[in-house]
């Protein structure tokens, strides 16, 4: 584009205010484009490095670039938190013109991605700023990111708390993270502090505080002290054991290519290798928060028979839900008839068992199913009916009023009872399906000594191998993470504490349950002989009551049914569910459902949202609503 003399340019898209050097193939067909003139000012030329790669890319013939190699997000023109009183902009004037539409190639980082788009200042990559994504302010992007997972998506710029903390009265030196210093490699990094005095040379002292005839007694002590304060001590063995990482590093990176379908470069390896997949514990400060979640963990109980014990939670009115594993043994189970006395425990919070108080399962089981379900999903639950409570208890309320579908990235809790111990609560952090593979090497590279017992516990069974691969690959339609809670916590709810909800204007947080807690691919370390696991997993809540719907439509059990559509008329995630139910069932004409859609139909009518429900149907039958008919 020709500049109009003596002045600068900005140019406006449908995202934000774009770049000169922005890619043509970048801009849609017909899009319009918004250019605004201001009075030029005396800067650096913006990103000449850019402009003369792409010169000679079309020297080459390159000029064709393919759309799917670049990805564009926006960045506000103000920073965020810390940084609010900085000018993060190189141009000022540019501030009326937000967000910044940013481009960079696949495989660039966050940092290289600014840095060529030329816009921002100094202060942006000196400081230790990150990316926080608007509008929830919650995820941050470190400048190390690959951008690719950064389409479309719109960030601030935050700058980290500073630590203002000293190391033996020098500030922190900064150490490059693909550098490291051999063994015998004494010399100190630079510090803040000019007059600062290495072991390999002299300082560089003020002429005007030093004496011809030599340095005085109180120079002597000060560089007695500042070489005290900068002496480097290597570790022990460190050239063995850098070498070793280094020969370790190729074969790591060529495993996790090899692990994904479509071809990643090496930057994005690299990122994945850079991951945190430890316990990120979610911070309340809410008290209405710790009270709400407290409230939730009295409805888990002990679930327990003679030859195994487990976790369960109270469902709704006195329906426990568990793992249906928990039965699988043979001489537990005859048909849907519990051959074997079976209890459960609430408030078994403490060892000297105070408060807790049992009750009997009845011997018939309202609902089991474990393995693969219609739709090929893993599925593993059972529904259990409670007998009547001992004179002055009273059950808690049922979970399933707090059933909520499950998200993609955050901290959950697990409430179980593991060992059959008092119950607990596990925080952990959700592994995406993108993260698996990297959080298994990360696993692996952390107990090298135990490989061969992993290898043998987990992929020894060909079928275990088969299944494993599947969670890991992201074939199965399950939840992943990292938890401490092995035998005894199967059936544990998974919760989500940081479901939020805007009430006059106002965002309340509350607690859903997403999941049930079911297995993991656990061994015993090499030596210590601790319990540890690769990777553990939780059935989607949502899974679970399709199954649990479709079972109770195919044995004609009305009564339970409309129990369940009652509490589901008190959350719109269960009442979309009934909505699809309601379809695929007069969608297959079958005469046998009608009992079961009158008592259905009749439920809804009592709860006063009958027209409401019409109104979903229609919307989901048109394909206008955005909700999915799996059932």
């Amino acid at each position: 584009m020709k500049k109009v003399k003596g002045r600068e340019v900005v140019i406006v898209n449908e995202k934000g205010a774009i770049v000169e050097h922005f890619p043509c193939c970048l801009i849609k067909k017909d899009e319009t484009l918004v250019i605004y003139t201001f009075p030029k000012t005396k800067t650096p030329a913006i990103d000449g490095k850019r402009e003369l790669e792409q010169g000679k890319e079309l020297a080459q013939g390159k000029e064709q670039q393919q759309k799917s190699t670049f990805v564009t997000s926006c960045v506000e023109v103000t920073g965020g938190k810390n940084i609010t009183s900085k000018e993060i902009l190189k141009h000022q004037k540019r501030k009326n013109f937000s967000p910044l539409c940013i481009y960079a190639k696949s495989g660039d980082t966050v940092k290289s991605a600014l840095e060529a788009d030329g816009r921002f200042s100094d202060i942006v990559f000196e400081k230790t700023c990150t990316l926080c994504e608007e509008p929830q302010k919650q995820t941050n992007i470190t400048m190390s990111t690959v951008v690719n997972k950064l389409e479309d998506r719109r960030f601030q710029i935050f700058l980290k708390e500073p630590t203002n903390r000293k190391v033996l009265g020098t500030t922190k030196s900064k150490i490059s993270d693909t550098r490291f210093k051999s063994e015998g490699d004494t010399t100190q990094p630079s510090q803040s502090n000019p007059s600062s005095t290495s072991e390999e040379g002299p300082s560089q002292s003020n002429p005007s505080s030093t004496s011809e005839e030599g340095p005085s007694v109180g120079n002597m002590t000060q560089k007695r002290q500042a070489n005290k304060k900068q002496k480097y001590i290597p570790m022990p063995d460190s050239r063995e054991i850098q070498q070793i990482l280094c020969d370790q590093f190729k074969g790591l990176l060529d495993h996790m290519k090899s692990r994904y379908p479509q071809e990643k470069s090496e930057s994005e390896v690299i990122e994945l290798m850079r991951e945190e997949f430890g316990k990120k514990p979610e911070s309340f400060t809410e008290v209405y928060r710790l009270i709400e979640l407290a409230e939730v963990t009295t409805s888990v109980c002990k679930v327990e028979h003679e030859l195994i014990e487990g976790t369960g939670f109270l469902l709704f009115d006195n329906l426990i839900l568990t793992n249906g594993h928990l039965f699988k043994d043979k001489g537990v189970l005859q048909g849907k008839t519990l051959l074997v006395p079976t209890t459960v425990t609430f408030n078994f919070d403490n060892a000297l068992g105070s408060g807790q108080w049992k009750v009997n399962v009845k011997p018939e089981v309202v609902a089991l199913q474990y393995g693969v379900d219609r739709w090929g999903r893993q599925v593993d639950y059972a529904i259990l009916e409670l007998s009547t409570p001992l004179k002055g208890k009273k059950f808690p309320p049922g979970l399933l009023q707090k059933y909520g579908p499950v998200p993609q990235t955050g901290g959950i809790y697990i409430v179980g009872h593991p060992d059959g111990g008092i119950k607990k609560m596990d925080s952990t952090t959700i592994i995406e399906v993108e993260q698996r593979n990297a959080a298994e090497i990360k696993h692996l590279g952390e107990n090298q000594s135990s490989i061969m017992i992993i290898k043998e516990s987990i992929l020894g069974n060909e079928l275990d191998k088969e299944f494993y691969e599947q969670i890991i690959q992201g074939k199965l339609d399950v939840l992943t993470y990292n938890t401490f809670c092995f035998n005894g916590a199967s059936g544990s709810p998974v919760i989500n504490p940081s479901h939020c909800q805007v009430i006059n204007g106002i965002p309340v947080y509350g607690c859903q349950v997403i999941a049930m807690h079911t297995a993991g691919f656990s061994y015993k370390c090499k030596g210590t002989h601790e319990t540890q696991s690769v990777i553990e997993y939780a059935i989607p809540l949502r899974t679970i009551l399709e199954n649990i719907l479709f079972y109770l439509v195919e044995t004609n059990n009305v009564q339970m049914l409309s129990r369940f559509t009652n509490v589901a008329m008190k959350n719109p995630h269960l009442f979309q569910l009934i909505a699809c139910l309601i379809i695929e069932m007069v969608a297959t004409l079958q005469p046998e459902y009608s009992d079961i859609l009158k008592g259905i139909w009749n439920t809804i009518s009592r709860s006063r949202k009958r027209d409401e429900m019409q109104k979903l149907i229609i919307d989901i039958s048109a394909g206008t609503s955005g909700i999915g008919l799996r059932c």
